[in-house]
């Protein structure tokens, strides 16, 4: 038993490292295809802010040229690109040109409600879509998966930000008084308390489930097709003719093997509910990293911009590596070979 543990160990051990050094060049890759995009528009953030005192009848020419100088605009944009990338290695992200700030402390915050909102709507979209993804399946037919089939599809075919502005609809003319953001007046920029914990909790469901519902809708349709097909197999068959509870074998050998897909999906599930969060984050009025980024898009603040990228970059990469690993847990038949 010894020699088989330390081998599955050093399997995995050497996996995870192949996988890193992938990892790594796919990181270097991706930079410089996100560089390249964020560049891709005429002019830069200098160009911008002149607009303005262009419009204005002022001088800019000079003014353009300093601004340019003293962000390291004027250099080549293979220069530009090296330095940004060697900051990152560094843990400097920049400078926003926005805000006057460093990156790092702009995205600092807003990080953690991304990812708080992000994790929350993860876990509504998998527990939920995986349970009535086996109901369905269980019930092949019935009206409540008819039901639910419907729901899928209408999940799937309405934006998130539309469902949040039928969200906010809904909640005003049942007289709540809530109409986005994460807390109500009188408790924005006051320390946390027990009240305002609850008022949080009165807020914060609207984002999550009108985030998380298209990608529970795609959830639900992958667990009921693959469970469908997976409990008319043979195993399944022999299963149930050994007097095991139907129970048992739904849960323990059913949809041990029909989950493996959405395992895989997992690891693109994260970024996804995180893109998917810019356009809701401006309907719903939440501290979260959207509306900035949009900002960082029209100025064309590279560096912030980037640094949103990356931050969806790096989601993908290791929630694509967590996912693999997983898989290979749940599933004896996979092997880190």
């Amino acid at each position: 038993m010894a020699p088989i543990l330390i081998r599955s160990i050093s399997l995995m051990i050497s996996y995870v490292i192949r996988r890193l050094i992938v990892m790594f060049f796919t990181f270097l890759l991706a930079t410089a295809l996100i560089f390249s995009i964020i560049q891709l528009p005429p002019g830069s953030y200098a160009d911008y802010a002149l607009s303005f005192l262009a419009a204005e009848g002022g001088q800019t020419t000079k003014l353009g040229n300093r601004i340019k100088e003293r962000y390291g605009l004027d250099k080549p944009l293979y220069r530009q690109y090296y330095e940004w990338v060697e900051g990152i290695f560094r843990g400097d992200l920049g400078f926003s040109l926005t805000y006057r700030r460093p990156v790092a402390e702009v995205i600092a915050d807003e990080i953690l409600w991304t990812f708080l909102i992000t994790g929350l709507a993860f876990g509504f979209a998998w527990i939920t879509g995986i349970a009535i993804g086996i109901y369905s399946a269980t019930h092949k037919y019935s009206i409540l998966d008819h039901l639910f089939t419907f729901f899928g599809f209408v999940g799937l075919s309405i934006p998130n930000f539309v469902l949040a502005m039928f969200l906010i609809y809904f909640m005003v003319s049942a007289g709540t008084g809530i109409t986005g953001g994460l807390f109500s007046d009188r408790f924005v920029g006051a320390p946390m308390s027990w009240a305002k914990f609850v008022d949080l909790l009165k807020h914060i469901w609207m984002p999550v489930v009108a985030i998380g519902t298209a990608r529970m809708a795609s959830v639900i349709r992958i667990m009921r097709g693959n469970l469908l097909e997976v409990i008319n197999q043979p195993y399944i068959k022999t299963a149930r003719s050994k007097g095991l509870r139907e129970t048992k074998v739904i849960l323990k050998h059913a949809v041990r093997v029909a989950i493996n897909p959405l395992i895989s999906l997992a690891g693109s599930l994260a970024p996804r509910l995180v893109s998917g969060i810019v356009v809701t984050a401006v309907v719903l009025n939440l501290p979260v990293i959207g509306p900035s980024f949009l900002e960082s898009l029209k100025a064309q603040d590279m560096y912030l911009a980037g640094a949103y990228l990356l931050v969806i970059l790096m989601l993908l990469l290791v929630g694509n590596l967590l996912a693999d690993l997983a898989l290979a847990a749940v599933d004896p038949r996979i092997r880190y070979e």
